[in-house]
């Protein structure tokens, strides 16, 4: 008999590591939408992204940024690979969207 995978909301199968990190009925917690993000660090992710080092997950290491762009299941994924910020794990332009003070978010909602 086959067990039955459980799926989030998305239809994504939920792995017993996942509902060992989120219990059951816990929401993930929110990540920023585009509209929720300021158009000037909006502009300069697009800049640094025509400059990023493009690298893949065997690449990465504690130096170089760790921002995925594109889907994961497609050739076309990759990290960017720039150096990070001091003890954060992305470059200064990925930390400007990543790590948002959550009152600028909210007014921004409004």
């Amino acid at each position: 008999m086959k067990e039955e995978l459980e799926l989030d909301e998305n239809g994504i199968p939920i792995s017993a590591a996942r509902r060992a990190i989120i219990p059951a009925g816990q929401p993930l917690p929110p990540q920023p939408s585009a509209n929720e993000i300021s158009p000037e660090a909006l502009a300069k992710v697009s800049e640094v992204e025509k400059t990023a080092k493009r690298i893949s997950l065997m690449e990465l290491t504690e130096k170089t940024c760790k921002w995925p762009v594109g889907d994961p299941a497609t050739d076309d994924f990759w990290f960017c690979g720039l150096a990070v910020q001091q003890g954060k794990p992305y470059c200064e332009a990925h930390v400007g969207v990543a790590f948002q003070p959550m009152s600028s978010r909210r007014d921004r909602r409004r």
